[in-house]
């Protein structure tokens, strides 16, 4: 394309193409180095002076391509082998901003279509399988009293209501509302400063957890020491589980293995479930849980060898959220440890006992746990005996019952 004086925009003519970029160009001149090509950029065009259009490779350009670049990162001769192409295309998860739904996501599919047509060996259409769009972290925007962008850093109050530039306590600083972090409106948290005072592992841990990870996330330092704190924690009860490994032995068999290892695998389930349908704020849910489980499991007997060999298993699902920490963990009770994967182990998962629904003249009463499978008649005597229940069959007789395994017993009573 080319302009005109005036800025009207013609298309450059067919026996005019195509535009070759200049050879000898300074590629250290501030801005873009075309621009001041003049041999180049000044052009006529039919006895009129024109010049090119200068900004030749937009960004989306490069984004809406470079994971076939990814496939094939050694290739000198061209962008992509087809072969490997073929092996690692279409990508099974993309992850991103939602702004990233409509321009990033329409030029990659617009390219693929492209690099398609009439191509017989370039057989993808659609780059990526599944689309995930993420929430974004926000902050508070700050202003001073010329309407000039203030960043958190150059802000400070003393009872969190009245703000001022700091240093500077006469000069007022105007809170905006909490918008997405961008550099532009100054309102970025400088990672290095967070990592080095609460750790990458608890700035993980406070995103993850605030909130479902498709809704935005509103920064908070107050969530961030929260953070910091529970790795702290837990880290206090690492060093317990190990004291209790190492001294329990094998010997002990008055053992509370069985609960341990059921709770485990379905904490396998609920993470391996959670991860894959994007409910990290569910997993760090499971993890509180699971922290309070292990202070409880460990004040009973376990035998050591399936206290560490369950915990290992549990390090590994948490290793995802808090990856640096797990590891540590992990090579300090066993230092030939791998990451696989836990797998459930299905004995594990099948309930001996279920809730069942207690109904009197058909409205509920009560919930009571009880041994799965039993008899009509035994679940009739444990109703009897619920303190909850016995009100209502004082001066009653039992007419009949109505009762659906594992699941609800009514009571007719007249």
């Amino acid at each position: 394309m080319a302009y005109n004086k005036n800025g009207d925009v013609i298309k450059i003519p067919t026996n005019q193409l195509p535009v070759k970029l200049p050879e000898n160009i300074n590629l250290k001149e501030k801005g873009n180095p075309l621009d001041k090509a003049k041999s180049w950029k000044n052009i006529n065009i039919n006895g009129i002076d024109y010049f090119r259009e200068t900004d030749t490779l937009d960004t989306f350009v490069d984004s809406s391509w470079y994971f076939l670049r990814f496939c094939s990162p050694k290739n000198k001769d061209y962008g992509y082998n087809i072969d490997e192409i073929n092996y690692w295309m279409p990508v099974d998860q993309y992850i991103g901003g939602v702004e990233h739904a409509i321009l990033h996501l329409l030029y990659s599919r617009f390219f693929m279509r492209a690099l398609n047509y009439k191509n017989d060996q370039f057989k993808i259409t659609e780059p990526f399988e599944g689309l995930f769009t993420q929430g974004m972290v926000c902050h508070e925007t700050y202003k001073d009293e010329n309407n000039n962008w203030l960043s958190p850093e150059e802000v400070e109050s003393k009872d969190g209501k009245n703000f001022y530039i700091k240093n500077y306590p006469d000069k007022k600083a105007i809170v905006g509302s909490s918008e997405s972090m961008s550099k532009s409106k100054k309102n970025t948290i400088d990672p290095e400063h967070i990592i080095n005072n609460f750790g990458a592992d608890a700035v993980r841990l406070f995103i993850l957890s605030d909130s479902p990870p498709e809704k935005d996330v509103q920064w908070s330092e107050q969530g961030m020491v929260a953070s910091y704190k529970f790795i702290q924690k837990f880290w206090l009860l690492h060093k317990k589980i190990k004291e209790k490994i190492s001294l329990d032995g094998n010997k002990n068999k008055d053992l509370d293995n069985e609960n341990l290892s059921i709770y485990t695998n379905q904490l396998v389930k609920k993470i391996t479930h959670n991860l894959e349908k994007f409910n990290y704020n569910v997993i760090i849910a499971n993890l509180y849980e699971t922290y309070n489980f292990l202070i409880k499991a460990i004040e009973k007997p376990i035998e050591s060898k399936k206290l560490l060999e369950n915990y290992q298993k549990i390090l590994k699902l948490i290793n995802p959220i808090l990856p640096h920490i797990s590891s540590e963990c992990l090579e300090d009770i066993n230092n030939k440890f791998n990451l696989d994967w836990p797998e459930v182990e299905e004995k594990y998962l099948v309930e001996s006992n279920v809730n069942i629904v207690i109904q009197i003249n058909g409205k509920k009463r009560s919930l009571m746990n009880i041994d799965k499978n039993i008899n009509e008649k035994e679940v009739i005597e444990k109703v009897k005996l619920d303190s909850k229940i016995k009100k209502y069959l004082e001066n009653k007789s039992i007419l009949k019952s109505i009762y659906i395994k594992n699941k609800l017993i009514n009571l007719i009573v007249k």
